[in-house]
């Protein structure tokens, strides 16, 4: 549960594509403003409008003006095609419910275009940490003497992995600040469970790889296994 600084695909996938890119939740343009400099024409959408306006205040450093919008999965309407559609890193884990999953994954079989490809990474069993139920500690000091302590919870329910972090900011021994993150991903440790959901909404080809080697198959010991999937 962890993110990874380039998912192995992006680029090999838009070097293959013929049309029009989309990123689904594309945060801050870690993967998306890279693809623009290289001059592939990507769009991107997310639902976080503070990480959109780093997106934008980065684009704008280098003077690139991608197609960015705010906006859900569930709500996704465009007029264009993609030929290549993909969500970076393990985001897609953020979907957890089984019938939010197939309304996600008719829509994005919806937007490609014939052939199109869809690639996604979703983790397993062996990315959830080992210490379950236990809290664990970390401390950054900084500059002006104040300390940053982070508080942090796993949990795994059946097919989801609950996490809870707890930020403080402490000044002279007292909490001056405090700010809770709580999320949940589902875990993927049979992976026919997201290929029927795949093969449901109308994908003729599912292929699994192992991250950051497109060439090789997962083994069971992976923390995480990529779907390329084509329409």
């Amino acid at each position: 549960m962890r993110h990874k600084k380039r998912t192995y695909s992006t680029e090999a996938n838009a070097a293959e594509a013929k049309g029009l890119i989309l990123e689904l939740m594309c945060g801050t343009g870690r993967f998306l403003l890279p693809l623009a400099e290289e001059g592939f024409d990507v769009h991107g959408f997310d639902a976080s409008q503070p990480m959109l306006e780093r997106l934008h205040a980065k684009a704008s450093s280098k003077n690139l003006n991608p197609k960015v919008w705010y906006g859900f999965i569930e709500d996704l309407i465009q007029s264009d095609k993609y030929s290549l559609i993909f969500i970076p890193s393990s985001s897609f884990c953020l979907i957890t419910e089984k019938a939010d999953i197939q309304k996600t994954l008719k829509i994005i079989y919806e937007h490609l275009e014939d052939k199109g490809l869809f690639v996604f990474e979703v983790e397993t069993l062996h990315a959830v940490p080992k210490e379950l139920g236990i809290w664990r500690g970390t401390r950054w000091p900084k500059e002006d003497g104040t300390i940053i302590l982070l508080s942090q919870l796993a949990m795994l329910d059946e097919e989801a992995c609950y996490s809870i972090g707890k930020y403080e900011l402490i000044d002279n021994n007292r909490i001056i600040q405090a700010e809770i993150e709580e999320y949940k991903i589902r875990i993927y440790q049979d992976p026919s469970f997201l290929i029927n959901l795949l093969t449901e909404a109308g994908f003729s080809e599912v292929r699994m790889v192992k991250a950051f080697d497109r060439h090789t198959s997962p083994n069971e010991t992976d923390e995480s296994i990529v779907f390329e999937c084509r329409k």
